[in-house]
């Protein structure tokens, strides 16, 4: 176990979801699932996370979490409609309270990415946010490798979570 500072933003990403009596889902693609692993390294994340489903291909996006294939057709699976869909596909698959989705480009290991390259698509990352009051998007551009990029949009997604609940919650 690795008791980094992304751990302790999952442990308070678990218990702020306890405090207010919510539970939560995860649509993820670039994140392969490491939105919901680093919240399960934390005891307690049974008593919130519903699930997850870790749609990399655009098969398991439509065919289990019902993005429209026009939406990826018209704007790629990389967008904010289709991150919206996620979301709202995993919300309503597994009852959440809160659905998060991540989508995006990560890029590889052999480049760094220190600053926005117009050519390079690298660390851009979409978001959807499902709520019983609507969906939102939001996009993010992450600087670094691969890994790091992937770090980075998790802790996007607990932050936001946690801002959005002592918000709306407290």
């Amino acid at each position: 176990m690795v008791f980094d500072d992304l751990y302790y933003k999952a442990f308070d990403l678990v218990d702020e979801l306890n405090s207010c009596g919510v539970k939560i889902a995860f649509a993820e693609s670039l994140t392969g699932g490491l939105i919901s692993s680093r919240l399960v390294d934390v005891c307690g994340a049974s008593d919130v996370l519903l699930g997850g489903v870790v749609s990399y291909t655009n098969d398991i996006k439509i065919n289990v979490l019902g993005v429209r294939e026009e939406t990826i057709d018209a704007y790629t699976e990389v967008s904010g409609e289709c991150a919206k869909e996620m979301a709202e596909g995993v919300r309503k698959l597994t009852g959440a309270d809160i659905a998060f989705s991540a989508t995006g480009y990560a890029g590889d290991y052999s480049d760094t990415i220190d600053i926005i390259d117009q050519d390079s698509e690298n660390g851009t990352v979409w978001f959807g946010f499902a709520t019983e009051d609507g969906t939102e998007a939001f996009c993010q551009f992450f600087p670094g490798k691969r890994d790091e990029v992937r770090l980075q949009a998790v802790e996007f997604v607990y932050d936001t979570v946690i801002s959005y609940l002592r918000e709306n919650y407290e």
